[in-house]
């Protein structure tokens, strides 16, 4: 805290006294004097601060504020005894002080209005001094929350400071540590609330209908009014509407494109010029008995070079087709002339034998 000496009571007020009574300090509950004259409670605290003798007896009043005119030794006096309130407080002692203070809601209620103005408990998120700001807990929905300003705003620079976004003069963390509320939970366990129930969420609505979780998701249609017809059918830059087209586009390439040959041209197309080939080639002309129709294949369609090797396969596979069709053609148009050769040498037989007979009876 920025000491401000306009802050400070007259010489005869204890220090511990004044500094538990600044504005933003009503968090802070008084430590015992032999708290802190036990030398086994502050080990370690020695190499935390500057100035550990001066600021010791300032804190225990063994040097009058007026004594001292150094704003630097009382902002470590404060970083000191926030240190001290942190131990001091997860002892008896100390609990029964902060249940005090959380009896007659001193450190404020939770937030959230599903708690019904719970009582809340002091909490620092980090035990390292300088790093976190102040915050308080809320035993019902365990969550923890930003303090009221008029409870974390310090003039204390040394037990705040611009850290943990808590802003110039917020309380830190440290002076009551990760522990603290835990534990006096478990000590005063009557004081522990029912947990929320699930059902006591908030529930948005619109129009008092239920906003789905859907609304909230991005869309590039510019909001549900542009998003949606009338006929719920949604019409502007949804995800999911574009999956649906694209899913639509396969569906019609594959019923449609899917069925193609190499060049484009759909097989049914394909096929009905084969069958009218085939046709065509039964109904041309017959030549001798004996003659036989040889067809050379199609010379094989090759894919262009920008083409890939899947038209390529496809180019070939039609190739196969020609051949196989053409193949069949010339059987069937083979068979056809010796059958009709087979019939014109029976024709002529049983000529001979009605001129033999004719022959026979004259």
């Amino acid at each position: 805290m920025s000491y401000n000496e306009d802050s400070s009571a007259s010489g005869h007020e204890p220090w511990i006294h004044w500094f538990c009574g600044l504005k933003g300090h009503e968090m802070f509950c008084h430590v015992e004097r032999a708290f802190i004259e036990d030398g086994f409670n502050l080990y370690g605290l020695r190499a935390c601060v500057s100035n550990y003798s001066d600021c010791l007896d300032l804190i225990l009043d063994r040097i009058g504020q007026e004594d001292s005119e150094d704003s630097h030794l009382t902002q470590s006096a404060c970083t000191l005894y926030g240190l001290i309130h942190a131990r001091y407080i997860v002892t008896t002692h100390g609990l029964d002080s902060m249940y005090n203070k959380y009896a007659v809601k001193e450190f404020g209620v939770c937030p959230l209005i599903q708690c019904n103005g719970q009582p809340v408990l002091p909490v620092g998120l980090r035990d390292e001094f300088g790093i976190d700001t102040a915050k308080v807990f809320c035993p019902k929905c365990k969550n923890v929350y930003h303090p009221p300003p008029s409870r974390s705003s310090s003039r204390a620079s040394s037990i705040s400071g611009s850290n943990g976004g808590g802003g110039v003069g917020a309380v830190d963390g440290a002076a009551f540590g990760t522990t603290f509320p835990h534990l006096f939970l478990m000590t005063f366990n009557n004081l522990v609330p029912e947990p929320l129930q699930p059902d006591s969420a908030y529930v948005p609505r619109v129009f008092g209908f239920r906003v789905h979780r859907s609304a909230h998701q991005g869309s590039g249609g510019g909001g549900i009014v542009g998003g949606y017809l009338g006929n719920g059918r949604r019409v502007g830059g949804s995800s999911s509407y574009a999956q649906r087209s694209i899913a639509n586009m396969t569906s019609t390439r594959v019923a449609g494109g899917g069925s193609h040959g190499g060049n484009g041209v759909p097989m049914q197309e394909i096929s009905n010029e084969k069958e009218e080939k085939v046709r065509g080639v039964e109904d041309s002309g017959m030549g001798a008995a004996d003659e036989v129709v040889t067809t050379s294949p199609k010379p094989s369609k090759k894919a262009d070079s920008g083409n890939d090797g899947e038209q390529a396969e496809e180019a070939e596979e039609e190739d196969r087709e020609d051949c196989a069709i053409d193949k069949m053609a010339t059987a069937n148009e083979v068979n056809r002339k010796r059958e009709k050769g087979d019939n014109s040498d029976r024709s002529s037989n049983s000529s001979k034998r009605q001129r033999r007979s004719i022959e026979a009876v004259t």
